[in-house]
């Protein structure tokens, strides 16, 4: 089961709201089990590239391979089941 610590309406970084014509986007916090975080594109590169946040992430490198495999192969497999 997924886990979110926030919802699309404030930016889980920087506390503000989305942009006018523009969505939060999902960040990983965690993949096993899976954590979702909501933010503006923006603090998602702060998170990754800054260093902001450090918190907001809870995985080992592999993790995101692994995790992005995993669906990958869930999605092939759906396909083949139709």
């Amino acid at each position: 089961m997924v886990m979110y610590l926030n919802n699309r309406g404030m930016c889980i970084v920087c506390f503000e709201c989305p942009e006018d014509g523009f969505q939060l986007i999902k960040h990983h916090v965690k993949y096993y089990p899976e954590v979702i975080a909501f933010v503006h594109h923006k603090c998602h590169e702060s998170i990754h590239f800054e260093g902001k946040r450090p918190d907001l992430i809870q995985y080992q490198p592999a993790d995101s391979r692994k995790f992005y495999a995993s669906q990958h192969s869930k999605k092939g497999k759906a396909l083949e089941d139709m």
